[in-house]
């Protein structure tokens, strides 16, 4: 009779898990990722932002632009450039308006380069005013130009001109400032380059990078270590999906930091600088693939599976403890389609 009892099998039935579920609990993943990400960010850039470092170069930034004539700082003290206040002010400022503060703006920023930079510099950035008036693209429908020279060689504006106030504005002053000027901002004033380079920098080597590293670590690799049965995420957790290796045995660490790497380093990141080609590829994979597997899981032999019915297990001996206790029967792992 115990020689009959032996001979017996414990049979164990995974089934792969839903498609469905599997896109919502990766959705759900990428969610909380996203709002991981936002807030990690907020936090370092505070952090950035208190070092002295950062402060000095944020301070000589705004001396530059509030000196330069091409900032202003608003009533609720924030720093914007001279377009945008004016468009800000619009509803309350005329076509004439407007462009007495945009004069104002560049006769500020002549006489500021003409203290700040090399001779020649200023007076090529002052050419470039006159030669950007006497434009010959510049005219109106019957093609009057905007600006001319009076008998005393001074630009003026061309009373035969039938452009309105507002066309000189939204067609000279607003792309002079905007391109031209600012152009001479970035690259004629010195020291301001390398500041503004400065604190780019720091965004896109420090504050970006290290909240995205520490986003994905925290929603797709920590939680895997809390849920050691299946290696689950938060979200395939709520699902009830597991990962299991080629002996339907729940991933060791050393495949599942492999699959985490794959994932986050391989498909996330180079997706971002792909227009998500290699996610694309990923989920048509787990989508058409005979065994619905995922990039990571189809290079590390992996299936995620239905763990609402039955329990992953870490190794065979676990099962014989658990399961088995006494009888010693054999076990037989069986992974079924779902109907």
């Amino acid at each position: 009779m115990e020689n009959q009892i032996s001979e017996k099998k414990i049979e164990i039935v995974y089934r792969p898990a839903k498609f469905w579920h599997r896109c919502i609990a990766n959705l759900i993943d990428i969610l909380l990722f996203v709002l991981m990400f936002f807030l990690l960010f907020l936090g370092i850039r505070a952090i950035v932002q208190t070092t002295p470092s950062y402060h000095n170069a944020d301070q000589k930034i705004t001396e530059i632009r509030l000196e330069s004539g091409l900032y202003v700082k608003d009533s609720k003290g924030e720093i914007r450039d001279i377009i945008t206040y004016i468009g800000v002010i619009d509803a309350d400022l005329s076509s004439y308006g407007k462009i007495l503060y945009a004069e104002d703006s560049i006769d500020t920023f002549l006489s500021y380069v003409e203290k700040v930079c090399d001779s020649n510099d200023a007076q090529e950035i002052k050419n470039s005013y006159d030669e950007s008036r006497l434009n010959k693209n510049l005219c109106d429908d019957a093609g009057n130009p905007y600006f001319i020279k009076d008998s005393g060689g001074n630009i003026i504006r061309n009373e035969q001109c039938n452009a309105k106030l507002q066309q000189y504005y939204d067609n000279f002053y607003v792309p002079y400032i905007d391109n031209t000027l600012q152009g001479y901002l970035v690259t004629r004033v010195p020291n301001y380059y390398e500041y503004t380079k400065y604190m780019s920098n720091m965004l896109v080597f420090v504050e970006l990078p290290i909240s995205y590293l520490t986003s994905g670590i925290l929603v797709y690799f920590i939680p895997t270590l809390f849920f050691k049965r299946g290696r689950k995420t938060l979200g395939k957790a709520i699902y009830h999906i597991g990962l299991v290796d080629k002996n339907i045995l729940s991933p060791s660490f050393k495949r599942n930091l492999a699959r985490f790497c794959i994932f986050y380093f391989g498909e996330l990141i180079l997706s971002l600088f792909t227009f998500g080609i290699p996610y694309i590829i990923s989920f048509s994979l787990m989508a058409f693939s005979k065994k619905k597997q995922g990039f990571p899981d189809f290079m590390l032999n992996l299936q995620e599976i239905d763990t609402s019915t039955n329990n992953i297990y870490f190794d065979f001996d676990e099962i014989s403890i658990n399961n088995l206790k006494h009888e010693h029967k054999p076990v037989d792992f069986k992974l079924r389609d779902l109907p």
